[in-house]
């Protein structure tokens, strides 16, 4: 034999070797003849190496394969993975060869698949239209609720189980589709469950099976348990109709509450009216014979009166933002805030103030509803700076997340976050605020705004610190 043959013959005989699942040989007697090194977990496991006897169960398989001179399967668990070896008796030599698999991976995919099924609830069956033979699978009977012996496998016998109310469509649709040479036939329906009586819902679908001149001969379909879909679906129609219902009442309430309002606005405006007029009359005619206390009264009437119109100006706005709807435009924001703080400047000149805005930034918002924002925040942030000798606001945005950020800084009299909830609830002021210009709602509207916009508005402060309202849109 050439040495080119003889390097062929060993590295034939090197196969098993190089065989990565193992590969073993036991004799008629159960006795260990070979071994591949892949191998060598296993015969830890069994607690054998060649020239010992095999375990018990090895050598029954083993017995019945060369007795009946047919090859045999074998599942074995190795630690963490699966095997499957398959047994060829050599019976003229006495011997079996067992060449192994690992099937983990597929075994996995089994018990997943297995689990899914069981946890879908999905059946299948086949009806063959020439005898009328019905097959269902083990989860469609369990669906139906009945056992296969009590079971007469048939179209009618399975319309039987429709509910009473659905029967007569479910067979419509089935027989048309047959009748219409359609490929498919698709429902939903009732079924009244055997020995429970419960009442459940099924989504039932099949493919149409023809011969070779096109005709129907076999429907192969499967049937899904939809009933905890269907009842949570009802039960959001059900939630959908009650919230309409009540949307609808609050509606009704609201349009009440705001004729109430104008009502109650024009009733409340008339005497305040008359009282104010009255009083510059009485300032015209009796001007000249009045002392100046008299003249003070007389003052904080009409003050008064003018704070209690502007009062109720602000209340009828805050009600309109319930019911307005932002028009979005593209605003430069520093802009407007460039102008409210113009206005804030000519109001008191003389105030030594630091105004930093940021060049633009913009925001797609409404633009009268957002002035009220900058006007607001920014006059907040002006009238609790007035104490400072050196103040300072700023306007500007950062970026988190993707998102803008829009902030008004100051560093005025600030807040205890103890007391960050009642920022925003109407008529609700901060210790110490009680002496600053306002009604206490205006932080209200901003919030109202802001949320009418999709956004949200929140705000840090310290005592003596300064205040931060951020807001986003």
């Amino acid at each position: 034999m050439s040495d080119k043959m003889q390097e062929i013959v060993s590295n034939i005989a090197l196969f098993p070797e190089e065989n990565p699942c193992p590969v073993l040989r036991v004799d008629e007697g159960g006795i260990l003849l070979y071994a591949n090194r892949a191998s060598t977990d296993l015969l830890t496991q069994w607690q054998c190496v060649v020239g010992r006897t095999v375990p018990d169960f090895v050598l029954k398989k083993l017995s019945k394969s060369l007795e009946h001179g047919h090859d045999q399967d074998l599942e074995v668990r190795c630690g963490e993975r699966e095997f499957s070896f398959a047994m060829v008796a050599i019976v003229d030599r006495g011997y079996v060869n067992f060449y192994g698999r690992d099937v983990t991976k597929s075994k996995l995919i089994e018990e997943r698949l297995k689990r899914t099924q069981e946890i879908a609830n999905l059946g299948s069956w086949e009806l063959t239209l020439a005898d009328n033979s019905l097959i269902w699978s083990d989860e469609t009977y369990r669906i139906f609720g009945f056992q296969p012996n009590e079971f007469d496998a048939s179209y009618e016998a399975f319309l039987e189980a429709v509910h009473p109310e659905d029967r007569d469509a479910v067979n419509e649709a089935y027989i048309s589709s047959i009748k219409q040479g359609r490929n498919f036939y698709e429902i939903e329906h009732r079924i009244l469950q055997k020995g429970s009586g419960e009442t459940l819902y099924v989504h039932e679908k099949c493919n149409h099976i023809r011969d070779e001149t096109g005709k129907i001969i076999r429907s192969i379909g499967m049937v899904h348990d939809i009933t905890a879909r269907k009842q949570k679906q009802m039960e959001i129609e059900r939630l959908n109709t009650e919230l309409e219902t009540r949307t609808k009442k609050l509606e009704d309430l609201n349009g009440e509450l705001e004729a109430f309002n104008y009502m109650l606005a024009h009733d409340l405006r008339t005497p305040l009216t008359v009282i104010n007029g009255y009083c510059e009359i009485l300032e015209q005619l009796l001007g000249d014979k009045l002392d100046q206390q008299s003249l003070d009264y007389l003052k904080k009437i009409t003050t008064s009166t003018f704070n209690m119109s502007q009062l109720i100006e602000a209340l009828l706005d805050f009600s309109h933002l319930t019911h307005t709807e932002p028009k979005l435009v593209k605003v430069n924001l520093s802009d407007m805030a460039n102008m409210v703080i113009a206005d804030l400047r000519f109001s008191d000149p003389g105030r030594k103030i630091t105004f930093q805005v940021a060049d633009n930034i913009t925001a797609n918002v409404d633009m009268a509803l957002f002035k009220t924002v900058i006007e607001n925040l920014l006059g907040n942030a002006w009238k609790f700076t007035a104490e400072q000798n050196e103040a300072v606001i700023a306007f500007s945005m950062d970026e988190c997340n993707g998102k803008k950020i829009y902030f008004i800084r100051d560093n005025g009299t600030g807040f205890s976050m103890e007391e960050v909830q009642n920022l925003f609830a109407p008529f609700q002021r901060l210790r110490g605020a009680d002496a600053a210009p306002g009604f206490g709602i205006g932080l209200a509207t901003v919030e109202r705004i802001i949320h009418r916009h999709g956004g949200e508005i929140w705000a840090k402060g310290s005592p003596g610190k300064g205040a931060t309202f951020y807001f986003s849109v």
